[in-house]
């Protein structure tokens, strides 16, 4: 198994590449994705991940009316049809670190007719990188320098529970650290003409936090400050991709494993040194075979310097999933669906070499006391990784998504009930 040829950043992948006409006969989709890692006023780690969805390629109504889903009465594709530039959205989750716990989920849908006034994207050419979505925006206000604004309103939901409010409040400077990297072209998997694109934008940015603030409202009135970070507050790393395609993702993509390992930190004033993976199965027809099989696997300083591709041992596989296994999807989208057997791989194993010759090892375990996010066709955990330099354990992120799951009869009904859990923008 050979390990993927990267190249440096395309300045033009950090804008949208949204076609300017959309239409149902080019399923297009298109996310920018964000981490923030940082120490809360109460002295503890939480992380916060915010996506930014259009056209939206995951949301229910769009995957159900495509698929031409009929549920209780309600024809999904009769009534919101399947034009990707009536799709657009917000998902962000925010986590305990320390307890692993996810500790609020937050997911908005922009209404189709509101589209066109409230989600603006640049594109290639445009000065500026300039991307809002209501009052979420992603901004460059200097050469290098972005500002991520997230203000979100959404539904604290529990099965026989009163709903109660969450609100996200987050303002942080991004500040490109290590230089940016993608595939050649920008192309993940290529089947045929039908392209998936991924860009790693800002693999380790250096962060100034200036507010981030989370909250759920009381049963009788006020709020509980679920996490609180001042302007100031450390930021311990950060992170930025951006993905498109050209079909449905389940019409792409069988499955994928991608996260990124932590290897060695750098002090308080610079993010640490990762190892970064992702390895993604296209799907295979007899007139479309999946294309680019090798794994992406790099190691990503925090120091400023540019990525370097690792390299593979002899006689070893570089990139290795084992122990498959299946979890029941209980309240991990917090829906209370139980039964669902959700596949995914208890082991990870990497066996590699950096350019001086140093190993890159890793035995990364997938705990379910490690599991912060559960749906049925995906599955993320933040597990525990030693550091070979100090021993000390570390907390990576790992996800394994089986999008082909999107097309199972228990996916469907968990999608077509989500819409409790979603919140108008």
């Amino acid at each position: 198994m050979a390990i993927r040829t990267l190249e440096a950043l395309d300045p033009a992948f950090r804008h949208a590449q949204t076609p300017a006409v959309l239409q149902p006969s080019h399923q297009f989709y298109e996310w920018f994705y964000f981490e923030v890692d940082f120490e809360g006023d109460d002295g503890r780690p939480y992380r916060v991940i915010t996506s930014l969805h259009y056209p939206h390629g995951l949301d229910p109504r769009r995957v159900l009316a495509h698929q031409r889903y009929v549920k209780d009465g309600i024809d999904y594709f009769s009534r919101y049809g399947d034009d990707p530039a009536d799709y657009a959205g917000i998902a962000s989750y925010v986590v305990d670190v320390e307890k692993s716990k996810n500790i609020a989920l937050v997911i908005s849908r922009f209404q189709n007719w509101s589209v066109p006034t409230r989600v603006q994207l640049s594109h290639p050419g445009d000065p500026i990188v300039d991307h809002t979505f209501g009052r979420c925006s992603f901004k460059e206000t200097a050469p290098g320098k972005y500002k991520l604004v997230v203000k979100q309103t959404g539904i604290f939901y529990r099965p026989a529970q009163a709903n109660r409010l969450l609100t996200i409040d987050l303002d942080v400077d991004f500040e490109q650290n290590t230089p940016g990297f993608q595939p050649p072209n920008g192309e993940l998997l290529d089947q045929g003409g039908v392209v998936h694109s991924w860009a790693c934008v800002m693999p380790n940015p250096v962060l100034t936090i200036n507010e981030i603030s989370v909250k759920r409202g009381k049963r009788q009135g006020g709020f509980d400050t679920l996490c609180k970070a001042s302007a100031g507050a450390r930021a311990y790393s950060g992170y930025h991709d951006h993905q498109w395609g050209d079909d449905l993702i389940y019409e792409q993509i069988t499955d994928w494993s991608w996260g990124r390992l932590i290897t060695a930190e750098r002090g308080a004033t610079l993010p640490p040194d990762k190892v970064l993976f992702f390895d993604v199965n296209g799907r295979s027809t007899p007139t479309t075979p999946a294309s680019l099989p090798a794994p992406i696997l790099v190691e990503v300083p925090g120091d400023g310097t540019h990525v370097d591709e690792l390299g593979e041992v002899t006689g070893q596989q570089a990139f290795k999933l084992s122990d498959k296994d299946t979890v029941d999807f209980s309240d991990g989208c917090q829906l209370g669906i139980q039964g669902q057997k959700v596949p995914y791989y208890k082991k990870l194993r990497l066996r590699t070499v950096n350019l001086g010759g140093d190993s890159r090892n890793f035995n990364v375990d997938h705990l379910m006391s490690h599991n912060v996010d559960v749906w049925p066709f995906y599955l993320r955990f933040m597990p525990r990784v030693v550091d070979f330099h100090s021993g000390q354990t570390l907390v990576g992120i790992s996800e394994y998504m089986r999008a082909d799951r999107l097309e199972t009869d228990e996916a469907k009904k968990i999608l077509a009930l989500s819409d409790k859990m979603t919140y108008l923008e």
